[in-house]
């Protein structure tokens, strides 16, 4: 059955990829590759979160990429598709940090034990926060020089969460 199943998704795709190029050798005024290429990363993401949430029991690491590679791809598609340009990711670079932080969040969701996705998820977040608030010119410079200074302290929740983790499984 899989097999089946992985034979008629790997037939539509070529067929699809082999219409798309053949309009284009026509000159069909169709997007190229320079402009589609994040939904590849959109589609994979979107075939792992499904497989994550479908299979028995559900996978973290899959809900992570799902979720965290759909939105990194929506801003690159923004980006070659819509009306952003290169240069915008001066200022949407905290997209990022979000869209990780996010699929960690999402990924502790699917196993709330796994206490570390949280702690990720949070810190993640409010590193997208803060880097939202200083390249808005919101968070006066000399902040951002003590967090640099401070960063170490990440790797301490971090290995705390751990740690937590290790003690909430064992039971």
């Amino acid at each position: 059955m899989r097999d089946r199943r992985r034979s008629i998704v790997l037939g539509g795709f070529l067929v699809l990829v082999g219409i798309w190029l053949l309009a284009r050798a026509v000159g069909a005024g169709i997007p190229g590759w320079e402009t589609l290429w994040p939904l590849l990363l959109i589609g994979g993401a979107l075939v792992s979160l499904y497989r994550a949430l479908a299979a028995d029991p559900r996978e973290g690491d899959g809900v992570w990429f799902g979720v965290a590679g759909a939105l990194a791809g929506g801003l690159f598609l923004y980006i070659t598709a819509g009306p952003g340009e290169w240069d915008d990711m001066v200022t949407l670079w905290p997209w990022f940090p979000m869209a990780a932080g996010l699929g960690w969040l999402a990924a502790w969701l699917v196993h709330p034990k796994e206490v570390a996705n949280a702690v990720l998820g949070v810190l993640a977040l409010a590193g997208a926060g803060v880097g939202y608030l200083y390249t808005r010119g919101q968070l006066d410079p000399r902040v951002g020089w003590t967090l640099r200074d401070w960063w170490p302290l990440i790797l301490v929740f971090v290995g705390v969460a751990y740690i937590i983790q290790y003690l909430v499984q064992r039971r």
